[in-house]
C-alpha cells in the first residue's frame, strides 16, 4: 500500500503531495513508520512517478509550502545528508529541480 505505484509510476505520497492533503500525508507517515524498514521509509522521498517527479517536485510545483515543510521534516528522520541533498535537488523529466 505505502509503496504501491498506479499506472503513472505515482505513490500515494506523490498524489497527497500533490493535491495538498496533509491529513492523509500525516497519517500515511505515522502508520509507514510502524510497518516499513528504513531502505522502504528512504524510498518514500527518492521515489520518482509521473515524469520523474518526486513527492517533493510534486510538492513544490503546486506551491505547498506546508506539504514541503512536513516532507523535509520528516525526510531529515531518515535520510542521510546525500540523500537530503539528492531529494532537494532532484530532477524531472524536463531537467527542473523543485
Amino acid at each position: 500500500m505505502f509503496l504501491a505505484k498506479d499506472r503513472y509510476e505515482r505513490t500515494a505520497w506523490h498524489i497527497a503531495s500533490k493535491k495538498v492533503q496533509i491529513e492523509l500525508l500525516k497519517k500515511l507517515w505515522e502508520r509507514a513508520k510502524t510497518v516499513l524498514t528504513p531502505g522502504e521509509l528512504n524510498s518514500i522521498f527518492l521515489a520518482k512517478g509521473e515524469c520523474e517527479s518526486t513527492a517533493w517536485l510534486m510538492a513544490a510545483e503546486e506551491g505547498q509550502i506546508e506539504v514541503l515543510h512536513k516532507l523535509w521534516e520528516w525526510a531529515r528522520k531518515v535520510l542521510t545528508q546525500e540523500e537530503l541533498k539528492n531529494m532537494f535537488l532532484a530532477k524531472d523529466g524536463n531537467e527542473r529541480t523543485a
